[in-house]
């Protein structure tokens, strides 16, 4: 779990962030929250202040007080307050979701409430989730539920239903900057620049990417892609030089974001328009613009959601790389071109 920060701190979420305490303000005190949107954008940073001020024992409308025995307490150590994480497994099975509901049965002990923190929950089995689902059908009163996720057309309908949605967007490239020039001031401009680009909108990755910089990415995004020519023709030297940076978790996102961009630079040439800045160097939007039919185009627009899907859940991403030259294919080849 995060360190925390002041809900001031959170940039580029002001209409979620207002329809937070819109949600709040009305005294509610029992019932389940879903902060859904992109990794990286605030959604954890944003329940952990928001659970500061409602665990706030102080009079009025000082929370967080600073004073009381709850701001006095690591959100970690207090005893009202419970963190449901998946950590390294792939999914969050009914035994994790049984301890999190026995551990909240009781009344809150030093708090107005009791809050319990799950996040990650498209990684919920179908067994936990229908065990989370009871729970709020029949909802304990002085318990909220905060949920995070970046996927949640993964959750089951009926828990979908349940939830208060709240969503948090993408941030902009100004927030973008202005994290990255107070959390790393040192850090070269055109280096920042070129993160910023390939973040996403997502804090979290650009802070990973000035950090740990791959090895130019969006040249190995543009090998990768590039390693696909006209009629299908595939150079499979070109592919395997790219391949293992981007079948790596940070590599596949950055591939996903800067594909998705190729494919708006296409659009913007088949409208007589320029590419996007990160690809007016590239021949690759003119050869998308007018070797790929539009619909076909668009169908990549949906296989990229598809693969968004997959690197949530951590499966296989080299075969779904590998997948997607096939998808890709479909647009270059002869039988692509010719419907």
């Amino acid at each position: 779990m995060k360190g925390e920060t002041p809900l001031s701190a959170v940039r580029g979420q002001d209409r979620a962030i207002a329809r937070l305490r819109e949600i709040l303000s009305g005294g509610l005190r029992s019932g389940a929250i879903l902060l859904w949107g992109p990794e990286g954008v605030g959604k954890q940073t944003a329940t952990l202040a928001l659970a500061r001020q409602i665990l706030c024992s102080g009079p009025g409308d000082t929370a967080p007080c600073g004073h009381c025995f709850s701001c006095r307490t690591a959100l970690s150590n207090h005893p009202d307050f419970h963190v449901l994480e998946p950590g390294e497994t792939q999914s969050i099975g009914i035994d994790s979701v049984r301890e999190l509901l026995r551990q909240t049965l009781e009344a809150p002990l030093v708090s107005p409430v009791r809050i319990a923190l799950l996040d990650e929950v498209h990684r919920l089995t179908p067994e936990a989730s229908n065990s989370l689902l009871k729970s709020l059908e029949e909802p304990s009163e002085n318990l909220l539920f905060f949920l995070l996720s970046p996927s949640p057309d993964r959750l089951l309908p009926t828990l979908l239903s349940r939830l208060l949605k709240v969503r948090f967007s993408p941030l902009s490239d100004g927030d973008l900057t202005a994290i990255v020039r107070e959390c790393r001031p040192g850090s070269p401009p055109e280096e920042l620049e070129k993160a910023v680009t390939l973040s996403g909108g997502s804090a979290g990755r650009l802070l990973t990417l000035v950090d740990s910089p791959l090895s130019d990415p969006l040249s190995r995004v543009a090998t990768f892609l590039g390693a696909l020519g006209p009629r299908g023709r595939i150079d499979f030297a070109a592919v395997a030089e790219a391949f293992p940076v981007l079948a790596e978790k940070e590599g596949f996102d950055i591939f996903l974001d800067a594909f998705e961009r190729l494919l708006l630079s296409a659009e913007r040439v088949a409208g007589g328009l320029s590419p996007l800045p990160e690809w007016r160097e590239s021949a690759l939007p003119a050869l998308y613009a007018h070797e790929g039919p539009d619909f076909l185009r668009g169908s990549l627009h949906d296989k990229i959601g598809e693969m968004r899907r997959i690197s949530v859940h951590n499966i296989n991403r080299g075969l779904a790389l590998e997948q997607f030259l096939g998808w890709i294919g479909e647009i270059f080849s002869p039988k692509g071109s010719d419907k």
